[in-house]
């Protein structure tokens, strides 16, 4: 048969299918988009480079092949599919095995919005200027880089100067400082502070003046405090800043709280219980009733911990309710009531009266100043409700002691106390550039460790990393501050009869102690060193978090030694 002949008998698009290859087409194409995207994340997390993008690199090429090769359309798809999430199922479990997964969702949001930001860069450009930082006015636009003549570029720059490096390094919070000379520069990330670059005074001064003006503020009074919201965005998140200014001999003080609104927003499974204590809170949610006291010094998550149990219990099969001084965190289905200002021990007890009388199924108060308040909580809780009672304390056995002192009467303080929960919060280690080292088995014995089971320990390293040529070269993981995240360690002690005899008869720490053993309960120190043993976190770390709140005056520790721990 002549050519011609058997290219006329063939049906157009009988051997080609257009659908079945646009699904070939599309699956390469992410494919290929993955293969980028794992060339820079690999590089972040500190993995074997050219290894990976070799191996990913083949198995894309296999897939290829084997696709063309395989007779049916159908099998040669799967095999495409199923090569690729084999190839990238591997890249992440080698991922996992170094620095993790828990940052990917904000690393697949922006592979994901790429292209789209790619295909949108011909709208409206947003210049941002010195230190690649866009910011926002209170109305949610974009502010424009300020003309080479503009009055405003000073204020614009300066701002860039204060946020660019804190916002880049996860900056919980911001601080410019007025001073004499040179205006003071502050930031927090995970809760530790640290010192950014100074300005000038003047420089200093045009950063207040513009922030203020972005956040709809009075830049003529330099003195009275004012708050108000403006937006920033760096690497492509945006941020809500709450800047709050006042002024000084020195000159206007500003300061800074980055997404203010989320700062608190965790749940009781999220913060760092371990799965028996879990199982712990799950029936005492279940089980109504009596006060629970839930402690921490302060600045170790106190806050957070009472919105995380609060909302534990279902707002929609229970009646919830707050006592705050401030709302911090918008809670759904909770009635959240402010005491009126100025909030002093009257004004508390009158919410805290209104509130009972309204019965209530849990209350949560932050803190209780007036014993005629906690009285009312106790009766409260006698009926079958409960109430969580926020203590500033250092251990479960100090926030009993303080809860005593609050109320007045040991008898009706311990008589519906049914359980004290207190709190620390450690930094975790980088995972990607965490140092291991081999402890001394002495020290092990030291910290309960066994030497036979634990061969290894991390720190934070002291040593900058380096490149294959021997240059430093910074941990785009941590932004080389060595840690990354934090988690809470939790100490718990139930408050059942025995416990109350024991108190009510002038018990020593020894008892305490016995009956907190007696309960198979864990002190903080042993909770955390739980973390070091598994890598989380160091030794180092744990002691500096525990020393926090021992700092007290020693007549007032001298009051609570009998029933310390």
């Amino acid at each position: 048969m002549e050519l011609g002949t058997l290219l006329a008998a063939v049906e157009v698009g009988s051997y080609v299918s257009i659908w079945k290859s646009l699904a070939a087409i599309v699956v390469i194409l992410i494919w290929t988009r993955l293969l980028t995207w794992a060339d820079k994340d690999g590089e972040r997390a500190h993995l074997p480079r050219v290894p990976l993008n070799t191996g990913l690199a083949f198995a894309l090429l296999l897939a290829i092949v084997l696709f063309f090769m395989l007779p049916t359309f159908s099998v040669a798809f799967a095999v495409l599919v199923v090569t690729g999430l084999i190839a990238f199922g591997v890249y992440l479990a080698l991922r996992n095995s170094k620095v993790g997964l828990a940052d990917l969702g904000t690393e697949l949001k922006e592979f994901a919005s790429a292209p789209f930001a790619k295909l949108s860069k011909g709208k409206e450009k947003v210049d941002a200027g010195p230190g690649e930082v866009i910011m926002f006015n209170h109305k949610g636009s974009p502010v424009m880089t300020p003309d080479a003549e503009s009055p405003d570029l000073p204020g614009f720059t300066a701002m860039q100067r204060l946020l660019a490096g804190p916002l880049k390094t996860g900056a919980d919070q911001v601080e410019l400082i007025a001073a004499e000379n040179a205006t003071q520069v502050r930031y927090l990330v995970d809760g530790m502070p640290y010192n950014g670059t100074p300005l000038d005074r003047s420089a200093g001064a045009a950063a207040v003046t513009f922030g203020k003006q972005l956040a709809n503020l009075d830049t003529a009074d330099k003195r009275r405090p004012q708050t108000g919201v403006m937006k920033a965005q760096v690497d492509g998140e945006k941020r809500e800043l709450q800047l709050t200014t006042a002024g000084s001999k020195a000159g206007e003080s500003m300061r800074i709280v980055v997404d203010a609104k989320r700062r608190h927003d965790y749940r009781v499974e999220s913060i760092g219980f371990t799965e028996d204590q879990l199982q712990v809170i799950d029936a005492l949610v279940r089980d109504p009733g009596g006060i629970v006291l839930l402690s921490s010094p302060k600045g170790q998550g106190l806050t957070s911990l009472l919105y995380a149990m609060v909302r534990k219990h279902d707002a929609f099969l229970n009646n919830l309710a707050t006592i705050e001084k401030e709302t911090l965190l918008d809670l759904e289905g909770i009635t959240q009531n402010i005491i009126a200002s100025p909030a002093g021990p009257a004004e508390e007890l009158k919410s805290v009266d209104w509130v009972v009388s309204q019965e209530p199924d849990v209350i949560m108060v932050p803190q209780v100043e007036n014993p005629r308040s906690a009285v009312a909580l106790i009766q409260h809780a006698a009926n079958g409700r409960r109430a969580y009672v926020g203590v500033r304390a250092t251990s479960t056995f100090d926030a009993i002691n303080q809860w005593r002192k609050v109320v007045g009467d040991d008898k009706a303080a311990l008589k519906q106390l049914r359980y004290v929960i207190n709190e620390r919060i450690v930094r975790k280690l980088c995972t990607a550039c965490k140092a291991s080292y081999t402890p001394d088995p002495e020290t092990l014995r030291k910290m309960n460790m066994s030497p036979e089971k634990v061969g290894k320990l991390y720190q934070a390293r002291t040593q900058p990393l380096r490149d294959q040529r021997g240059n430093p070269i910074v941990c785009t993981f941590c932004n080389d501050l060595r840690f990354k995240g934090r988690t809470g360690v939790f100490e718990m002690f139930a408050v059942d009869d025995e416990v109350r005899q024991v108190i009510q008869n002038g018990g020593t720490g020894s008892q305490l102690k016995n009956l907190f053993r007696k309960q198979k309960a864990r002190y903080l120190q042993e909770q955390a060193l739980l973390l070091v043993e598994q890598g989380e976190t160091s030794v180092q770390e744990v002691l500096r978090v525990l020393r926090i709140g021992d700092e007290k005056p020693k007549a007032a520790a001298a009051q609570t030694s009998q029933t310390s721990s």
